[in-house]
């Protein structure tokens, strides 16, 4: 069993990347660590998301795109999944499978939203590390 993720491993991320581990306390207990086997969906297209993810390690690709295919809609260390779904409301627009084994930090949407609320420049910050 993994450790429960502490502010270390938020502020090693480019999303949190900036913020001083004081200011990531909060979000802590509304984190995990997951890791997804290879061929196992992070997200389904049309179902709309309670989480957002993000990656530490490994790679992730569109549905339909072959391993050793192009990495047009490929994902991988720093990137964020369901971010802009969670705000927005919306249904994920594509399906998104790990190619790899993918190790991620799973924040929850009411945790996600608090950040964007109350961390000063989150949102901003948070389009430039999509």
């Amino acid at each position: 069993m993994r450790p429960r993720p502490d502010v270390s491993d938020l502020v090693c991320t480019p999303l949190f990347a900036g913020y001083a581990p004081r200011e990531l306390v909060p979000l802590v207990p509304h984190v995990d660590r997951l890791v997804v086997l290879p061929g196992a969906t992070l997200a389904a297209e049309g179902r709309h998301p309670h989480e957002v993810l993000v990656i530490l390690s490994g790679e992730v690709a569109e549905a339909g795109e072959h391993r050793d295919g192009p990495d047009v809609g490929a994902f991988g260390p720093g990137s964020v999944i369901g971010a802009r779904e969670e705000l927005d409301g919306t249904a994920h627009a594509t399906t998104l499978v790990a190619r790899t084994a993918v190790d991620t930090l799973v924040i929850t949407g009411a945790a996600f939203r608090w950040a964007v609320q109350s961390l000063p420049g989150f949102s901003a910050h948070r389009d430039a590390a999509a």
